[in-house]
């Protein structure tokens, strides 16, 4: 798995039981994924596809740090998909697999040029 980042639960990124908004966990995987993608592909422009198979496993709390992980990555012509997974305490506590999309300036598909990819 590759390390992509880590983040502290902080007060606003909690509701009234405590526990961090699904939402707010959400938004750290959809740029955290975003980063990855970018990075592994060497891509100017890949947006966000697709998020399937999330599945929460357990709460965080205020104070845990949360570690951003990705995993399998598998490459197709105009898209990249990858498992991303939330490691709290050495525990998964969330994941999902994701599809991002190369584009080009215009925002239309474009074929992912591999030969800038970088395997991390």
């Amino acid at each position: 798995m590759f390390k992509i980042t880590s983040k502290m639960c902080l007060n606003g990124d909690v509701g009234i039981h405590g526990n961090m908004f699904g939402g707010r966990l959400l938004s750290l995987m959809d740029e955290s994924a975003a980063i990855y993608a970018k990075l592994y592909t060497g891509e100017e422009h890949i947006v966000s596809r697709k998020f399937s198979g999330v599945e929460f496993h357990s709460p965080v709390k205020l104070g845990d740090i949360l570690e951003v992980y990705a995993d399998n990555p598998k490459r197709g012509n105009t898209s990249f998909s990858f498992n991303i997974v939330v490691i709290v305490d050495s525990t998964r506590r969330f994941e999902a697999s994701c599809v991002f999309v190369a584009v080009d300036k215009n925002g239309d598909k474009k074929t992912i040029d591999w030969s800038k990819a970088r395997e991390l």
